[in-house]
């Protein structure tokens, strides 16, 4: 074996122990959304993880067909009808974009996702790409949420763990739903409250908990009032919806981005997580995802390891029927990156049923 082949593969059992690990301790990403009353619904999302996930930016073209995954009896297929743009996760998944009809959709670590007993009955799909599939083929929430139940959910595998999540969707018109596949069955919350996701434990634990320590009255909105900080999932939650009630009406869509990243919570780098082992680990806020479903500019601020910068991207103007990526975690990306991008297949390209031109 040469040299170079024996540092590949170090290189390799390395990541994957990183990887485990990281499944094993992180509980990560937030996700708000603001439907204003003049400037359209802005959606806010960070992710945060404890070793770099190495993300692209994906810009993918309609009329193309996947396979939703490897293995089962019936095994979800769909060829794209909308064009969008996908930030992805390890080369191998999508985690959040919206398309050109105005629906997005986000994936988040939940500890509790589990596919239950297999069903032959049921349509097979792999978490991985849960959020291409709803953004190739629905233009709204209440679309999206039709027939869910006959489809099965497959967790992810990659190095040795396995990656578990739950979704949320919004649209263009202010609607939002919240979808958990546990124990083999959809757990889904349809509405526009529904405005803020984090992590485990399930969706209606942090309602339960939302509703016992949030102000009762508007007068208990300041500094006086307490509010706990940490970086755990329940308390996020907790922080964020606090932060989100407080927005008032943006004067543009620039003011009202920021208004919506200014109120998304940010775990700061190195900060302690929780034991693993024996050991304390960490987890941070890699980058945050901010856009406006009319406008449909994706916006990303990257910070992490020796990257801090911020960029945006003009889908508009890559919406022509090619596909681009970037890669998203680049020091060189600033400004507007619109122009940057290379006209290449991204990573869905791996789950095509076509050929690949």
């Amino acid at each position: 074996m040469t040299l170079l082949a024996k540092k590949s593969l170090v290189k390799i059992a390395v990541g994957a122990v990183l990887f485990t690990s990281a499944i094993s301790a992180v509980q990560a990403c937030s996700r708000l959304i603001w439907d204003t009353a003049e400037h359209g619904v802005f959606v806010s999302r960070t992710m945060d993880w404890m070793v770099e996930t190495h993300p692209t930016i994906d810009v993918r073209a309609k009329g193309i067909s996947y396979r939703g995954a490897e293995s089962g009896d019936k095994v979800m297929t769909w060829t794209s009808k909308y064009a969008s743009i996908l930030t992805t996760f390890y080369g191998k998944a999508g985690i959040d974009g919206f398309n050109e009809a105005g629906l997005a959709a986000n994936a988040l670590y939940l500890n509790e996702e589990s596919s239950g007993e297999y069903s032959a009955d049921k349509v097979q799909l792999e978490n991985s790409r849960v959020i291409p599939y709803f953004l190739d083929n629905f233009s709204s929430v209440k679309a999206a949420l039709v027939g869910l139940d006959d489809i099965q959910i497959q967790l992810f595998s990659d190095a040795g763990g396995k990656l578990k999540g739950h979704y949320s969707l919004q649209d263009s018109s202010g609607d939002s739903a919240i979808l958990e596949f546990i124990d083999g069955k959809w757990h889904i919350y349809h509405g526009a409250q529904y405005d803020v996701l984090t992590n485990s434990p399930e969706f209606s634990e942090h309602l339960k908990n939302w509703d016992a320590k949030k102000p009762t009255q508007q007068a208990q909105f300041s500094s006086e009032f307490p509010l706990a900080g940490n970086v755990g999932p329940g308390e996020r939650f907790v922080w964020n919806k606090y932060m989100l009630a407080q927005l008032q009406e943006p004067s543009s869509i620039i003011n009202g981005l920021a208004k919506i990243d200014s109120s998304t919570y940010k775990v700061p780098l190195d900060a302690a997580n929780r034991m693993v082992n024996g050991k304390m680990t960490g987890y941070a806020t890699q980058y945050t995802l901010t856009y406006n479903l009319e406008q449909r500019e994706l916006n990303m601020r990257y910070q992490y390891g020796d990257v801090y910068t911020q960029f945006k991207v003009d889908f508009n103007k890559l919406n022509d029927g090619k596909n681009y990526t970037l890669k998203a975690d680049e020091q060189s990306n600033v400004g507007d990156m619109t122009s940057q991008f290379k006209q290449q297949n991204g990573v869905m390209a791996q789950y095509r049923i076509n050929s690949i031109e």
